[in-house]
């Protein structure tokens, strides 16, 4: 759950959730995928003496069943007015970089945490402070990374102060690093970014950085910073435009059904607390991949 709260996490639960990491690798290949990503705090969870040999055991797996293991996802604290909250997040990334590199792995990807406009930290942070922190942050992670060999992905986001085409491109350039990149997420581009440009134009404006896609359908409330993650099908995101856009700038990242696309988008955030959503992972596997072969998306490995 993104900052431990449940209304944004949406059901508390799911079918998979209880299942070792090794497990969901071998099930994300029998249902046909290329790849399979993780939540940092999925591995976390396995008890500290078994930590590194689950991952040598992930990566193992992944290579016995012939899929990759695409990227490992970090929302973490780059932003606060807590400082140890703050440092505390930029050395969880790190660690999470270091479990990236045993994976395999190619990149570890954030949203800027703990938001800016949702959570409100506006009222306790000046932007100016808010975006020196965020870029010394970034700056910080992405030399451990280039130690490792692996890039720093960065999830433009509604709610964070990097909520823009143009903020990403100049906090990208005031950071310099080679091995920065970008995480594009449907429902953000279709939430947050259209109202200001095509998705097509954006990501044109971006492709050069776009290594991960996490592809969702979103409900959009009044504002950009509100959204509801909903089932494939019932959001404004579009599928064909988005496969089109990709396809324009010869896109050859990694393309994520992300976690929140079994939500149900209640009107009191992202999910529903209650636990109404969709929360049948077996289901979610094969549906997302049925809908998404509608418009392109289609593993190699299928093709």
């Amino acid at each position: 759950m993104p900052w431990g709260r449940l209304e944004a996490a949406g059901p508390a639960w799911n079918s998979w959730g209880d299942k070792p990491a090794t497990w969901c690798v071998e099930q994300t290949a029998k249902y046909g995928y290329d790849g399979v990503d993780f939540i940092f705090a999925k591995l976390l969870q396995a008890p500290k003496h078994e930590y590194d040999e689950q991952l040598r055991q992930v990566r193992a797996t992944a290579e016995r069943v012939g899929i990759d293991i695409g990227y490992v996802a970090h929302h973490t604290t780059f932003v606060s007015p807590r400082e140890f909250d703050r440092e505390r997040g930029i050395e969880t990334f790190k660690k999470a970089l270091d479990a990236a590199a045993v994976l395999g792995a190619k990149s570890v990807c954030t949203l800027i945490g703990d938001g800016y406009y949702d959570p409100p930290l506006n009222v306790l942070l000046s932007r100016k402070e808010a975006w020196r922190q965020c870029r010394e942050a970034i700056t910080e992670v992405a030399a451990h990374a280039a130690g490792l060999g692996l890039n720093v992905s960065i999830e433009l986001l509604q709610g964070t102060i990097l909520n823009r085409v143009e903020l990403i491109e100049r906090m990208f350039d005031e950071v310099g690093a080679s091995n920065l990149r970008m995480t594009m997420d449907t429902g953000a581009f279709y939430v947050a970014v259209k109202p200001f440009m095509s998705v097509k134009e954006a990501v044109k404006r971006l492709g050069r950085y776009i290594d991960i896609v996490q592809i969702k359908d979103e409900v959009g409330l009044p504002t950009i910073v509100n959204c509801n993650h909903i089932w494939f099908g019932g959001g404004l995101v579009d599928f064909r435009e988005t496969y089109e856009a990709l396809a324009e700038i010869d896109f050859a990242g990694y393309v994520s059904v992300e976690w929140e696309g079994w939500q149900v988008g209640g009107p009191i955030g992202v999910g529903e607390p209650a636990g109404v959503g969709l929360a049948d992972f077996d289901r979610v596997a094969q549906e997302a991949l049925e809908f998404l072969g509608e418009f392109g998306f289609v593993p190699r490995r299928s093709r």
